[in-house]
């Protein structure tokens, strides 16, 4: 036996933790026996631990690589999507992802970082004269991202069908624009993603080129879940766990949080969107880049929110974005 780590949580729908190189340091993917094949949802990211992990676990399950006939992925996300060519290569599986996911998976291709990034960094008040360097994603990724050509697409209300099993896709958009859970109506199982997790908050970002509203789209997309009989939750980070209908509700009522604190900063003073994020998530200048331009793409996103609600405005002058409330 192997120390790769898997438990059945139903009967035939196993949950696999892959480890990740970062934190959170494992993600969930789930294995979903249907008669004689097998679905994988999600991949895990391109790692070699990660990799025989997987393999040591199929092996142990008694899944033969061949029997592995489709692999179905929440969203584009380099711990979701990362392993697709290599898990495509090992058993020659159909690969499962929503078009507009695969349209952003290109975006952590570059190798050097495009003009019009650092004209957005900018806009938003990022310093990046402070920063020495920022990496472009193909070096922060680097090896760890290989995803493949989706042989099929998903959309809203799709039905997969695996052996006995029937997986309707639902479409979930907000953490990303593609991202969809997966629900099995008969077992009243919801495989969420980063969707609906029970700890953390998944982070919902605004980016030039993206949708205008993503966290108008994922509070509607909680809303949407919360129609679903559900008996447990299947997230990619922490613990299966009961009452989504509850915990849906706590993320709505985060992010109203969030952007009455929002609000309630540039009703003091006008600022962009970066120094409204180092007031609302408490950082400074010397917090690592990976915590700093998440927050601000995060702020942003509820700005671009509170903007449909009529509660905030940006004005530009220099090409440089303030926010004022209204």
């Amino acid at each position: 036996m192997s120390d790769a780590k898997y438990r059945e949580v139903h009967p035939g729908v196993y949950l696999l933790h892959l480890p990740l190189p970062m934190k959170p340091t494992i993600v969930n993917v789930y294995l979903l026996r249907c008669g004689d094949e097998w679905v994988l949802v999600d991949t895990g990211m391109n790692t070699e631990d990660s990799r025989n992990a997987l393999r040591s676990i199929l092996a142990e399950l008694g899944c033969a690589p061949a029997a592995l006939r489709k692999i179905v992925c929440t969203h584009h996300h380099p711990d979701h999507f990362g392993a697709s060519a290599f898990v495509k290569e090992l058993t020659g599986a159909e690969v499962h992802l929503h078009p507009a996911e695969w349209e952003r998976a290109k975006n952590f291709a570059p190798a050097n970082r495009a003009d019009e990034a650092v004209v957005f960094f900018r806009s938003v008040g990022i310093p990046i004269e402070r920063f020495a360097h920022i990496p472009s994603p193909a070096e922060f990724w680097s090896g760890m991202y290989r995803p493949v050509e989706p042989d099929r697409a998903l959309a809203d209300g799709d039905v997969i069908r695996a052996g006995e099993r029937e997986i309707e896709v639902v479409w979930t958009p907000g953490h990303s624009a593609g991202h969809c859970v997966l629900y099995l109506r008969r077992e009243k199982l919801m495989i969420v993603g980063d969707h609906l997790l029970p700890k953390i908050t998944p982070h919902v970002g605004y980016f030039p080129g993206g949708v205008a509203d993503p966290l108008g789209d994922f509070l509607a997309s909680q809303r949407k879940v919360q129609g679903f009989e559900v008996d447990e939750v299947l997230p990619a980070h922490g613990a299966v766990y009961r009452d989504h209908v509850h915990r849906a509700n706590q993320l709505i009522q985060h992010h109203r949080y969030r952007m009455d604190v929002m609000v309630d900063i540039i009703r003091a003073h006008p600022a962009t969107a970066y120094e409204i994020a180092t007031q609302a998530f408490n950082f400074d200048h010397d917090a690592p880049l990976s915590y700093q331009f998440p927050a601000t793409f995060e702020t942003l996103a509820h700005l671009r929110h509170l903007l449909t609600l009529g509660r905030a405005r940006p004005e530009v002058e220099d090409g440089v974005e303030t926010w004022h409330a209204t």
